[in-house]
């Protein structure tokens, strides 16, 4: 099951498969999604592909779609919380990609 919140709204909501509108729209993020099928020990694992980290929101996102980033990114609440938008964004602005 995939779950996406909403970090305007603190909406939740569960799917059967991923959303590629959710996916694109800043204020929604995925929280949680279906752990990949173990292959039986000795075979080949399934071409389930990595797992996909939540998409980086826009810089002129607001603070709450930072919060909800960091905690995606395993900070907790607390300490999301308390960083300024600014300080969120140079603490997880960069995508992975980017660091490479």
């Amino acid at each position: 099951m995939y779950v996406y919140r909403n970090s305007s709204t603190g909406q939740v909501v569960e799917l059967a498969e991923r959303s590629v509108r959710l996916d694109h729209l800043n204020v929604w993020l995925l929280i949680a999604e279906p752990e990949p099928e173990q292959a039986p020990e000795g075979e080949p694992a399934s071409e389930a592909g990595p797992r996909h980290a939540p998409r980086r929101p826009s810089e002129n996102g607001g603070k709450a779609v930072w919060v909800s980033y960091a905690l995606t990114r395993g900070m907790t609440e607390a300490d999301a919380k308390s960083l300024s938008k600014a300080a969120l964004i140079e603490e997880f602005g960069r995508d992975d990609e980017e660091e490479s």
